[in-house]
């Protein structure tokens, strides 16, 4: 199992979202999330994410088996959807599919986002098998369905911003559960009424070739970061050539391979950073870094500043939030 970070912030907000610095995302040797709820009974949750360059920017591509919804309540990020990428503005909803790949980033220039993430598993609705597992999910597991984009000015985009805030506002207590399955209930329906009423079969569909490419590729790096990782070694453990190498990088993570390694190495220093008391040297070495000076240098380009001055003014931070 690899233990990887999302580098973005969980806090107390309007959804009652608990508050951690840096939250550990479980993957196993394929990128699968192995997720957790707060009732593993009841697979559904609900948090907010927060990208910004002071604490990170970056959401590390991953997959899992339930529905993943959300909303980009202010901000802009660049979201990945397999090999597509979109652009998601302040309002903007995005449904991601089960077992569909997905990342998101900040955007160039961008200062900070927050991101509503809302999580299910369709058998809540569907009991696992049936007439309405059938009718529709497996109806759009057939067709290879990644996920769809609503921008917050369409009708459609409208509506889902309205009804995933709500879902996401429903009040605990008694039936909560309750409230909750009849409003994941209205979501889905909308959403699939939509999808057949714009095309007879829902586009965006997945590349098995290229999914499994980037699944090696990527596991790869986060099992072997903190070692020496080039090119011909990603190569030669993954059995594509040079310039294929080359073009799934381009193709995912619009970055060359060794600044996509390197800001993978990054994203798991500023969780150390944040999450232990390891010195700085001892953070550049499990990171794969040639030496803290290099880390340094990199670390300064990114947060304009240095590594320590950083983990001071982190803990400043954290000790004013309480």
């Amino acid at each position: 199992m690899i233990v990887g970070y999302n580098i973005y912030k969980y806090y107390k907000n309007s959804f009652g979202c608990d508050s951690v610095l840096a939250k550990e995302l479980y993957l196993d040797s394929n990128l699968k999330e192995l997720m957790e709820y707060p009732d593993n009974a009841f697979p559904f949750g609900i948090w907010q994410d927060d990208f910004n360059k002071t604490v990170g920017q970056i959401l590390n591509y991953h997959w899992h088996e339930t529905i993943e919804m959300n909303v980009l309540l202010n901000g802009t990020l660049d979201y990945r959807l397999a090999d597509q990428r979109f652009v998601l503005n302040e309002g903007d909803t995005m449904i991601v599919y089960s077992n569909s790949l997905h990342g998101a980033a900040l955007r160039e220039k961008a200062d900070s986002a927050e991101m509503l993430t809302i999580v299910f598993s369709a058998d809540l609705l569907t009991g696992g098998a049936g007439t309405i597992y059938q009718k529709y999910f497996q109806a759009l597991s057939a067709e290879g369905f990644l996920g769809k984009k609503f921008e917050h000015n369409s009708e459609m985009g409208r509506e889902m911003y309205g009804l995933l805030t709500d879902l996401a506002a429903t009040e605990e207590g008694i039936g909560y559960e309750l409230r909750v399955l009849s409003k994941l209930s209205r979501i889905w329906e909308k959403l699939f009424i939509h999808l057949m009423e714009q095309q007879k079969k829902p586009v965006s569909k997945r590349s098995e070739k290229y999914e499994k490419e980037i699944k090696d590729v990527m596991n790869y790096v986060q099992q072997n970061y903190m070692e020496r990782v080039t090119i011909q070694t990603i190569c030669q453990h993954t059995g594509i050539s040079r310039s294929e190498c080359f073009r799934i990088f381009a193709r995912f993570t619009q970055k060359k391979p060794m600044e996509y390694i390197n800001d993978y190495r990054m994203s798991m220093a500023v969780a150390l950073m944040l999450n232990t008391s390891w010195t700085v040297d001892r953070i550049a070495q499990e990171c794969g870094f040639k030496n803290a000076s290099y880390f340094g240098k990199l670390f300064k380009e990114r947060f304009n500043q240095t590594p320590k001055k950083y983990r001071i003014n982190q803990r400043k931070e954290e000790r004013a939030i309480g």
